[in-house]
């Protein structure tokens, strides 16, 4: 498939198409099979899971690596959590006085 077959079937820009294919030095390709669509799509979803272009790079450059950095993104992402978790656990308290004292009235 060509550039443009790979864009419709990822469902994305040609733009966005371009920087993975930057990425793991495919740019300069013009045909491309299943397997530059598995990396492609394995750099979307490690997109989705907040990597960071350099990140993604390091991932698909060092194999290596990837349960490191798979790891370092878990952490990062549990830290999230617990961080909204704070501020659900603020908001439920505010909403609890809240109506409590509504409730005095």
């Amino acid at each position: 498939m060509d550039k443009i077959e790979l864009t419709k079937k990822l469902n994305l820009s040609q733009k966005e198409v371009m920087a993975y294919l930057k990425m793991v030095s495919l740019s300069e390709k013009e045909i491309f099979d299943d397997e530059d669509m598995k990396k492609i799509a394995l750099m979307m979803t490690l997109k989705r899971l907040g990597f960071s272009d350099e990140k993604i790079g390091c991932f698909m450059e060092y194999p290596y690596c990837r349960l490191t950095l798979l790891n370092q993104q878990r952490a990062l992402l549990l830290d999230q959590l617990h961080d909204k978790q704070k501020l659900l656990d603020d908001i439920d308290y505010l909403i609890h006085e809240l109506k409590r004292k509504e409730s005095e009235k």
